[in-house]
């Protein structure tokens, strides 16, 4: 949907600004990142490619500005510039899409959401990049002709359906996770804990994606504001997954083991205390089976710490995982 009338050129310069802020947050975040050492590979590639559909989208819509700043005749280059914007979007749309979806099979082995998830996310492309094709192919339509406008919503649709289910499915696993540590009262620990679920699941995508899908379909001008955004928020929830770290509260001695404790954006095990040398082998042998083990797949990953036993999400990505989870 394009931006007419007195407001563009204001709300055009006002989502350049926006976006361009977001951009280098990215890319302060996107060095901070390809300078930890260990990285998988495929998760740098995902990563370099979404910096460079962002900055195709960010160079398209500052160009959309200067046009709206210096009218043209034609809407030719107006028209060819969002459907750029389109493709560059939804290109970190899918990216992030696609690990999120694995790291949900990693931790639970179900195949039959993750099948559903890879469904959602080809199709929401697939409608996606028809109508930015479309608009390459037959830029006369206009992005709010019948065809376009049609294709564009069923994309945003699956689009936002796609961010909402990957942020319930990846919230309610990553709540369960958190509920085998202490939980905390005070306010800072609850602030912490929505800040894991905003932040790990995708609910801040997911929310940004259905407000554009309400802003489309009432015909709001605000839609074109957030669209404009939209690639940089998928990047950055993506790089902060990969980055964020955040303390754990101490497990109780009286808390009975788990396979493994949730803390922030960490996997931390439980803790076990040592055998005095002058325990007996039976103790000893019963306190070892106790001991609490992470699952195959993971402990099974090169790039855990087991000095502190914490692994990081990004060590979940795809290109670190080598092997399938048992469907429980």
């Amino acid at each position: 949907m394009a931006v007419t009338g007195a407001v563009a050129p204001i709300l055009l310069a006002a989502a350049s600004w926006v976006n361009v802020a977001l951009y280098t947050l990215e890319l302060v975040l996107c060095a901070h990142y390809f300078a930890r050492p260990s990285r998988p590979l495929i998760n740098k590639i995902g990563i370099g490619l979404m910096v460079l559909a962002d900055t195709v989208c960010t160079l398209a819509i500052c160009f959309e500005v200067g046009l709206a700043i210096v009218p043209a005749q034609e809407n030719f280059p107006f028209i060819i510039a969002l459907a750029i914007q389109i493709i560059a979007t939804y290109i970190s749309a899918v990216i992030m899409q696609l690990n999120f979806c694995h790291l949900f099979y990693v931790l639970t082995g179900n195949k039959v959401v993750c099948g559903a998830l890879m469904f959602l996310i080809f199709t929401h492309l697939g409608f996606s990049w028809a109508s930015g094709i479309l608009l390459l192919k037959l830029p006369k339509l206009g992005p709010g002709s019948g065809v376009a406008f049609t294709v564009n919503t069923v994309g945003a649709v699956a689009c936002a359906a796609t961010d909402l289910v990957v942020a319930i499915c990846l919230g309610y696993k990553f709540f369960r996770i958190m509920q085998v540590t202490i939980p905390g009262l005070g306010t800072r620990s609850l602030a912490k804990r929505i800040l894991i679920l905003s932040v790990g699941s995708g609910a801040i995508c997911a929310t940004n994606t259905l407000t554009m899908l309400i802003l489309l379909l009432e015909g709001s001008f605000v839609f074109h504001f957030l669209a404009t955004i939209q690639g940089r928020v998928y990047t950055l929830s993506l790089l902060a997954n990969f980055l964020l770290i955040l303390p754990g509260q101490p497990r109780s001695v009286t808390t009975p083991s788990q396979s493994f404790g949730f803390s922030g954006l960490v996997f931390q095990p439980t803790t076990v205390p040592q055998i005095s040398r002058s325990s007996s082998g039976r103790n000893a042998s019963k306190l070892t089976t106790e001991r609490p083990q992470f699952p195959a797949s993971i402990s099974s990953l090169p790039s855990i710490d087991h000095h502190d036993g914490a692994l990081h999400l990004d060590d979940l990505g795809l290109g670190s995982f080598r092997g399938g989870v048992a469907s429980k």
